[in-house]
């Protein structure tokens, strides 16, 4: 197979401790003899800016990104492909039953400030984490892998801990600290809430709390006071707030007693901090789970159904398992040159010169004007070159020596319509097939469905003609999956 290499393109300290590490002398194999499904999956962590650690095969092999690279401190890098009991064995006991109920029972964990003991720099520490993990699995539902996504949240834990200790002791802070008596009005505000809320204290106090508080939210300041009133702290929690330009604050917030010299309750002090960041960071953390599962999604089942079709009805397994790791390594050149360009977009010039790399340049005559092509684009010209290339080597102008494939495309405006036309010359007479085999319902299925274009093969006795006709469109959209058109 293909030697395949994840992150080849990407030139941080990870990509390249990965990509020159000799993993024939690791449980998993050497790379190229890795599922596709397994290498993409790795593709995608590599680059990531999230911190992902993934624990690989029986033994719970350790590939990890930079960004996760810190949160393990010396363990790093000798973590790098090592089963995952040698180095995280202080902590054995806690960690392998989560990934067990990932890989054995196919579950997802997640949790929040989950605490773990680990000793990365030497000396014994508990560390609290964000954590999802899910399986990395192949077309039959095997785990390959646990994929982690996590978030180290130790510091923003131990800080707030301390600070449910000293809330009440307080008198000045960085955080935004105020003062109210039962009725609800503010009667002490401090520069941190300045900071946060916008309103100075010559324009809060005397006026009602709930002047910061959302209108579908009012009725937590009632609850909250009676809650005082019982002599209650309302320890922290994550709400909503106003700031004085109208603009909604995430909060974490806690709320204490105010006593007087007697011992009576006389109002609360709160505790507020801008959680707005981290709350971002979440939300960006569920998107990017999201765009991963989509993304393997949509792999698994390209793979699936390039799979199914080259093995159906086949009565050489030799050579069908043949045609399908070229496919496979096809697929990974695009991925390839995804990565590259963080799957946001490629230039059309390099998806043709990538997918026809493994034939003579000498070959080809490529002309077209260099322009850009969505993820979706990129897959599906790749898989429909590699198709013409197949064909042409067994049967037309790349057989012979003399042969010549001219590959061109144009934009036509105003409603950027790309055309794009393989055409072989010199090579032998060609004798239209006498049935549809898999390569011709492939190129149609990627057209129609992927493309959402037209395509037009003509096998003209003086060599293969294919015209294909879709809309450019850089963005990424996978409704139409390849699986439902072949």
């Amino acid at each position: 197979m293909h030697n395949h290499d994840p992150a080849t393109s990407n030139q941080g300290s990870m990509a390249g401790i990965i990509r020159n590490y000799d993993w024939a002398s690791t449980s998993l194999g050497p790379m190229s003899s890795w599922p596709s499904q397994l290498k993409c999956a790795v593709d995608i962590a590599i680059p990531s800016g999230a911190q992902i650690v993934m624990f690989c095969g029986d033994d719970f092999t350790a590939i990890y990104n930079d960004a996760y690279a810190p949160s393990i401190g010396t363990k790093h890098p000798g973590a790098l492909g090592r089963p995952a009991k040698e180095n995280w064995a202080e902590l054995w006991d806690d960690l392998e039953p989560l990934l067990l109920k990932v890989r054995d029972a196919g579950k997802t964990v997640v949790a929040k400030d989950r605490p773990f003991y680990i000793e990365r720099h030497g000396v014994p520490e508990t560390v609290y984490f964000d954590i999802s993990y899910s399986p990395v699995s192949d077309e039959h539902g095997h785990v390959l892998a646990v994929l982690c996504i996590v978030n180290e949240t130790t510091e923003r834990v131990g800080y707030e801990a301390k600070l449910k200790r000293l809330a009440s002791i307080i008198s000045s802070s960085e955080d935004a600290i105020l003062g109210i008596d039962l009725a609800m009005t503010v009667t002490d505000w401090n520069s941190g809430a300045e900071k946060l809320y916008g309103f100075s204290a010559e324009e809060i106090v005397g006026r009602s709390v709930t002047l910061l508080v959302p209108d579908n939210r009012v009725d937590e300041e009632a609850r909250i006071i009676a809650r005082i009133k019982a002599g209650e702290r309302v320890d922290t929690h994550e709400t909503v707030r106003r700031h004085s330009s109208g603009r909604l604050l995430d909060v974490s917030l806690t709320v204490s007693p105010i006593y007087d010299a007697d011992g009576r309750i006389i109002g609360a002090s709160k505790i507020a901090r801008d959680i707005t960041p981290r709350k971002e960071a979440e939300r960006v953390q569920v998107l990017l789970i999201g765009e991963l599962n989509h993304r393997v999604k949509n792999v698994l089942a390209t793979v699936a159904a390039i799979a199914r079709q080259t093995f159906a009805g086949a009565h050489d397994i030799d050579i069908a398992s043949a045609a399908f790791d070229a496919r496979l390594q096809s697929l990974a050149r695009a991925h390839d040159l995804l990565t590259r360009g963080s799957w946001e977009a490629a230039s059309l010039r390099t998806t043709v010169s990538e997918a026809l790399s493994p034939y003579p340049p000498e070959q080809f005559e490529i002309s077209g004007p260099d322009i850009d092509v969505s993820p979706k684009a990129v897959v599906a010209l790749t898989l429909i070159l590699h198709e013409l290339a197949t064909n042409a080597a067994k049967y037309g102008a790349l057989g012979a020596g003399s042969g010549k494939v001219a590959v061109s495309w144009d934009v036509s405006a105003p409603d950027a319509q790309l055309t794009l036309s393989w055409k072989e010359s010199g090579g032998p007479q060609v004798t239209p097939p006498t049935r549809r085999g898999f390569g011709s319902r492939l190129i149609e299925a990627l057209s129609a469905g992927q493309l959402r274009g037209h395509v037009d093969l003509n096998y003209d006795v003086c060599g293969v003609h294919c015209m294909i006709d879709a809309p450019l469109d850089t963005g990424w959209s996978d409704h139409d999956h390849i699986q439902s058109r072949i």
